[in-house]
């Protein structure tokens, strides 16, 4: 199988204006865009050349048009790592409405604070967790810091049938309850507010953490603890120099690595 990797940046031009004002909006570094239905917002999808001459054209389409932010980032917006995949469209609706998506697609809708699942290490993440369940068979995840949740959704696509994702900030867990619901995902998925105390010893077959290198030093003698013999744990939010740092404070043997824009990402099995 042949895997398209990510290994440039996309401009991203987020406005607030009529998605149907833009559907006759040409340009030809133009990739895509995304219309963020519930906010009232349409994203822009560029090739990352020529960053000012965008930006000019998009001003000379639709001067009244209101531009929130314009920045670089490492996906056009769907792939999310090699299989897993963002809503192509964007689109979301609301509970209970239903999404129709494909295998793989993940609707997330997230505060910049919790993650919309552009940042390189959850797309590192999301690799590294795609080579485990092509090992392991992977009954139950854990997945802490979740975040917006997109880690804990990815597992679920990909065949776990019971993931418990933890977060200490309770407005996390509310944007994670949210984005579980976007996808009908409230069975396989339980979200709660904490830390390890929320996982019940050796009960894991997958620990997905991706956090910053303090939080994982901090906790380094108790991640261990949650996996079953024979576990893996996906760790991520630091950059490559500092992979020895976690190795060394981590017990059992690194499977795999892989680093995307300086960062990088972890498998470790025990």
């Amino acid at each position: 199988m042949e895997f398209r990797k990510q290994e440039k940046n996309y401009l991203q031009v987020k406005l607030r204006d009529d998605p149907e004002v833009w559907e006759g909006f040409t340009h030809p570094r133009l990739l895509g865009r995304h219309h963020l239905e519930e906010e009232g917002l349409l994203v822009l999808v560029f090739e990352p050349d020529e960053v000012n001459e965008i930006l000019r054209a998009v001003l000379d389409f639709r001067p009244q048009a209101e531009i929130l932010e314009a920045g670089l980032s490492p996906s056009p917006g769907p792939l999310l790592g090699y299989r897993l995949k963002l809503s192509p469209s964007l689109t979301l609706v609301s509970p209970g409405k239903g999404i129709e998506m494909r295998p793989g697609e993940i609707v997330i809708r997230a505060n910049l604070s919790f993650g919309s699942g552009f940042h390189p290490t959850t797309a590192l993440c999301a690799r590294l967790m795609e080579r485990a369940f092509a090992r392991r068979k992977m009954e139950t995840v854990f997945d802490l810091g979740t975040g917006s949740g997109v880690l804990a959704l990815g597992a679920v696509q990909l065949s776990a049938p019971r993931v418990l994702a933890a977060d200490i900030d309770f407005r996390a867990c509310q944007e994670a309850q949210r984005n579980v619901r976007l996808n009908q995902r409230e069975r396989e998925i339980l979200v709660v507010q904490g830390s390890v105390e929320c996982a019940r010893p050796q009960s894991f077959d997958l620990l997905l953490a991706n956090l910053t290198i303090v939080t994982i030093l901090t906790l380094a003698p108790e991640l261990p603890q949650c996996l079953r013999p024979g576990g893996m744990m996906i760790l991520s939010g630091f950059v490559e120099a500092q992979a020895e740092e976690i190795l060394s404070a981590l017990p059992g043997r690194l499977v795999d690595q892989e680093s995307l824009e300086g960062w990088t990402a972890l498998l470790i099995a025990l």
